[in-house]
């Protein structure tokens, strides 16, 4: 297949293109700096800067929609809530525009979204058919994310949705923990009983490759392992796989004075289920938090 990709030279991207041109895929990355980005993409990746570089006769067969400025990177002033709704809605309605010209259009789109979705949630247990328990920003900016990407299918593509936890891989969240960690300096955040819902990169890049490629793949998936945990237990497995004590904790007051509406992101939480992926037979590699841990922290 000839695939689009937004988002593929972050995080998840550079390891979905990679195990994608493995499969063979001929792979179209939108990416604002493109000369960066070709460091981390495999041989044969085409790099554009617009989607205006698309000419209506290309043929493209698949999109895979994972752009989106990091939801955790600075506090949320008003400014920033709106580049975080423009990076995932705007490049969205983008693809559609694209769609419209094309004069053959693609099959499928796979769009992220995120268990933001639904909202804080407490110790509730989340399935795609629940929904949101609180409409903060979040939800907010995952339902308008997921509205523009079910827009796209109305123009006939098959579209698969993922609501996807914290992935745990060599980036991300963990990049910044497990060198604290590994000091003995990691902290449980807050009162720790908040659920994290969460995903090996491995398993999340296997979901993002069948969605594409199974044409019995449609609808709402949520991308987090089958067993979510407390960030109480989180914090001890990660201590554990580091082989250092988990001794310290992190007060809610303060981290809510630091980041303010953004604290929502480490003091609450939601406690997702996989139930159509269950259903479905998905198999995970990674289904427990200290195989998780303990293979990422060995590397």
């Amino acid at each position: 297949m000839k695939v689009l990709l937004t988002g593929g030279s972050g995080f998840v991207g550079t390891a979905l293109c990679r195990q994608l041109a493995t499969r063979g895929h001929e792979l179209i990355v939108l990416s604002r700096s493109p000369a960066k980005a070709a460091a981390k993409l495999p041989d044969g990746t085409r790099l554009v800067s617009s989607l205006d570089e698309i000419a209506d006769d290309e043929k493209i067969d698949g999109l895979i929609n994972l752009a989106g400025e990091g939801i955790a990177d600075r506090r949320w002033s008003r400014a920033r809530k709106q580049a975080l709704l423009d990076s995932r809605v705007g490049v969205t309605e983008a693809l559609a525009k694209l769609v419209d010209r094309l004069n053959q259009r693609p099959s499928v789109l796979v769009n992220g979204s995120a268990v933001g979705f639904y909202g804080d949630a407490g110790s509730l247990e989340l399935t795609e058919a629940s929904p949101a328990a609180r409409r903060d920003f979040t939800y907010l900016l995952c339902d308008a994310w997921e509205k523009a990407a079910r827009d796209i299918g109305r123009r006939g593509l098959r579209v698969c949705v993922l609501r996807i936890g914290v992935v745990l891989g060599h980036g991300g969240m963990l990049s910044r923990l497990i060198p604290l960690y590994r000091l003995g300096l990691g902290a449980r955040l807050g009162s720790g009983q908040q659920w994290l819902s969460w995903i090996h990169l491995d398993d999340l890049v296997t979901l993002l490759v069948r969605c594409l490629e199974q044409k019995s793949a449609e609808g709402v998936y949520n991308a987090v392992a089958p067993q979510p945990v407390t960030y109480s237990r989180f914090h001890e497995a990660l201590a554990g796989a580091c082989h250092r004590p988990a001794l310290f904790s992190a007060p809610a007051l303060p981290l809510k004075l630091a980041l303010g509406e953004m604290s929502v992101l480490l003091l609450g939480g939601q406690r997702v289920l996989p139930a159509r992926l269950d259903s479905q037979g998905f198999t995970f590699a990674y289904p427990s938090i200290d195989q998780a841990l303990t293979a990422l922290c060995k590397k």
